[in-house]
């Protein structure tokens, strides 16, 4: 009889296509907000940059200069929360 799993898996993108580099691809930089964003901290140059990936329109990902150490979307809104040296 074959089990039922409780969560399907499926590919929905490719971030590598969207320009993101395969480094910054992880948890140490990678944050995923229920199934609304994907948040990617990536350095380039001496730049450091957020990468918004909005999952209903995957081909526009937005990216925005920061000097915070972590980010994560609002679920619901196009809010974003950055974290830096101890403060929200």
């Amino acid at each position: 009889m074959a089990q039922i799993l409780p969560i399907r898996f499926q590919e929905h993108l490719q971030l590598q296509n969207l320009g993101v580099n395969p480094a910054n691809i992880g948890f140490s930089y990678l944050t995923m907000e229920s199934d609304k964003f994907i948040c990617i901290r990536e350095k380039v140059g001496e730049q450091n940059q957020v990468v918004i990936v909005d999952l209903s329109d995957p081909t526009n990902p937005i990216r925005r200069p920061i000097s915070a150490d972590s980010a994560i979307m609002n679920p619901t809104s196009k809010v974003i929360a950055l974290k830096g040296r101890g403060c929200m």
